[in-house]
């Protein structure tokens, strides 16, 4: 039976030492064969990530040399889970230093205890949800998790895990135009319910609204001006409400965060993604995972 344990280590270097590490660190990435990551958004073509990209710094190279230890390789020690943060001159927590995580029999590695709301992004729920932007527009994602679904929304703009909502069932019609572009023709009355009562609650009540449709189904004044408001207060009411609804959980994610506008989530996942390319690089045939 396998033991976890949790390694806490703290070292300093100055500008010098760090511009030599991270240049240790890319020599040793070339040298084991590099990483690769998916192209595209079916991930069918891969390409090799250039040394100065997959260390970009000395956070980075930290992870990149501590998994260089063939010490602890022929000691049997497997490390599973690392993460580098900056003290900032004040002490870390220590259960920021390192993650480590648990690895199944068959050799994936499973990440660690989920923390605040990390359950509810990694679970299964129904393979389809809504999701609605803070600008009154909704977008249908397919994907098992709310996680996986913010990831494939990232290539549009960064989605909230509290703007996510499972669908039951989705139906829904295209049709092709005469210039050869695809056009919705309807939504299943079921999905077209569910969009009404989840994305824009005010909207579908100003459409119900007693006297807001005339009885050839038109809407009449007062209704249109019920439909003009309710649409205004769609499109405004969570414009600011959602900005700290997902933070990134870890220092490197919060980085990453900052610099690509990415809901944190997300971030987490690449960082993650990032962490188990270097973890995984001790076999030098095959190189480092995909």
């Amino acid at each position: 039976m396998n033991k976890t344990y949790r390694l806490e280590l703290d070292v300093t270097l100055d500008e010098i030492d760090e511009s030599q590490a991270v240049q240790i660190a890319r020599e040793y990435y070339r040298k084991t064969g590099g990483a690769e990551e998916p192209v595209g958004k079916r991930g069918r073509r891969h390409r090799t990530i250039p040394p100065g990209e997959f260390v970009s710094g000395i956070k980075e190279a930290i992870m990149e040399l501590v998994g260089a230890n063939d010490l602890l390789k022929k000691a049997g020690i497997k490390l599973v889970g690392v993460t580098c943060l900056e003290s900032d001159s004040e002490e870390i927590a220590p259960e920021e230093h390192v993650t480590i995580t648990d690895q199944r029999s068959d050799g994936s590695i499973e990440e660690d205890a989920p923390g605040p709301g990390k359950g509810a992004l990694d679970e299964f729920e129904t393979r389809m949800y809504l999701c609605r932007w803070p600008n009154g527009e909704f977008s249908v994602v397919m994907a098992p998790t709310r996680r996986d679904a913010l990831i494939e929304l990232d290539e549009w703009a960064p989605g909230y895990p509290s703007l996510l909502f499972p669908m039951d069932s989705c139906m829904v019609d295209f049709g092709l135009n005469d210039d050869g572009g695809i056009e919705l023709n309807q939504l299943g009355e079921d999905t077209e319910d569910f969009i009404w009562k989840t994305a824009s609650p005010a909207l579908d009540e100003a459409r119900h609204s007693k006297g807001a449709i005339r009885p050839d189904g038109e809407y009449t004044a007062e209704g249109k001006e019920l439909i003009r408001k309710a649409v205004v207060h769609e499109r405004t009411r969570l414009r600011d409400s959602q900005l700290g609804d997902a933070p990134a959980e870890t220092e490197a994610g919060k980085d990453l965060q900052k610099q690509l506008g990415m809901a944190g989530p997300v971030a987490d996942h690449y960082i993650q993604e990032r962490a188990k390319r270097i973890l995984q690089s001790d076999n030098p045939k095959k190189g480092k995972p995909n």
